[in-house]
């Protein structure tokens, strides 16, 4: 009986060590188990090195606690904490942010997928027409079109800056859609610079900047004469010659179209060019026209009329003499036609004065 007591108190003492190192033991597991919803399931406690997904990132449970392992990529697909994918033209890293939390963060720009810019770091495109730059954009990066390229595709030229091209200044805008262009804004003369409207003189001529089918364009809009500006079909004297301002599509210039003629009080009259007219004198009239010879327009002689009794009795061309045999006062006499120093004019004189009268002179026989 004695033993049987002896036994069943070894027995029992052996039970409570067990139960008291299983309590133990428990504990120690239960400390080393992490409390957390995961997995689809609402929260529970989750063995030592379970893995954890909740929702855009996963974890496991290391010493009781939530260890950061990863994230999840565009598709789902699990990554690992610093490793990175592209979506929509960025390069996105699953990171940890300054307090330790998982998070994705934006490191690069890569438009084509393959090459990678920093921020601050700029690229072409394909056609060298614009430049780009990836820029920080709080805690994203945006991809910017920086401006455009100069023509001989060797600098950067920002939006709203201007630079100079031949004979031309440019400048890179973005249009009312939205659209990024280098456009016309002004012209270059002889190194001055004038904006599309403006207007300048150079020498005989007047030049204006316009803008033609988006385009910058020199053309010429007027004359310059003595400090005056004239535009087509204005007209001025110079020389004793008539000069009109002529602007065409196609070309332009100072057009002599008529003479100055000025009468015995002063007044000056406009013969148009081809214009015949008769210059009156005592016994005379002098047939003269405007002509162009040597680009200016000048008066020629065409030829003398006698005037006999109030009747035009003959004509002689210039630098010709004739005998006129008809009576005047009963004897024959000669009549020459002089054009010497722009001063036309019918002479008569007796024929025994022909020797000396005529010389250099041309005869012609008498036209009525």
């Amino acid at each position: 009986m004695k033993s049987i007591i002896v036994f069943v108190a070894i027995f029992l003492a052996s039970v409570f060590v067990d139960a008291k190192i299983n309590a133990i033991n428990e504990a120690q597991q239960s400390k080393r188990r992490c409390w957390s919803s995961g997995n689809g399931k609402l929260a529970q406690f989750w063995d030592e090195g379970s893995r954890i997904d909740r929702g855009k990132y996963w974890y496991e449970c290391r010493n009781g606690e939530l260890e950061p392992r990863g994230c999840f990529g565009e598709n789902d697909e699990r990554m690992f904490l610093y490793q990175t994918y592209m979506s929509n033209g960025y390069e996105i890293e699953c990171a940890l942010d300054a307090k330790g939390y998982l998070g994705f963060k934006f490191v690069s720009c890569t438009p084509d997928g393959q090459q990678k810019y920093k921020v601050g770091q700029t690229w072409e495109d394909s056609k060298k027409m614009y430049w780009f730059e990836c820029k920080q954009d709080g805690p994203y990066l945006k991809i910017e079109v920086g401006g455009c390229i100069t023509h001989d595709k060797t600098r950067h030229i920002k939006l709203g800056e201007r630079y100079d091209f031949g004979e031309y200044s440019y400048e890179c805008m973005r249009k009312y859609n939205g659209s990024i262009q280098m456009c016309s804004v002004g012209c270059i003369h002889k190194g001055q610079h004038y904006n599309v409207g403006q207007q300048w003189p150079d020498g005989e001529f007047l030049y204006y900047c316009k803008l033609n089918g988006g385009r910058c364009q020199k053309v010429c809009v007027g004359c310059q004469y003595r400090n005056k500006r004239l535009y087509d079909g204005d007209r001025y004297h110079k020389d004793e010659t008539v000069y009109q301002c002529e602007v065409r599509s196609t070309k332009f210039g100072h057009k002599p179209v008529g003479c100055v003629i000025r009468d015995d009080g002063g007044s000056t009259v406009e013969r148009v060019i081809g214009c015949k007219w008769y210059k009156t004198l005592p016994n005379a009239k002098v047939e003269q026209t405007c002509i162009v010879e040597d680009s200016k327009a000048m008066i020629k002689t065409l030829g003398c009329v006698f005037v006999y009794k109030g009747y035009d009795t003959l004509f002689l061309y210039p630098g010709t003499y004739t005998i006129w045999t008809q009576q005047m006062d009963k004897k024959s006499m000669g009549v020459a036609c002089l054009d010497n120093n722009d001063e036309p004019r019918l002479e008569t004189f007796d024929v025994s004065e022909i020797p000396t009268k005529t010389i250099g002179l041309k005869y012609d026989q008498p036209r009525g």
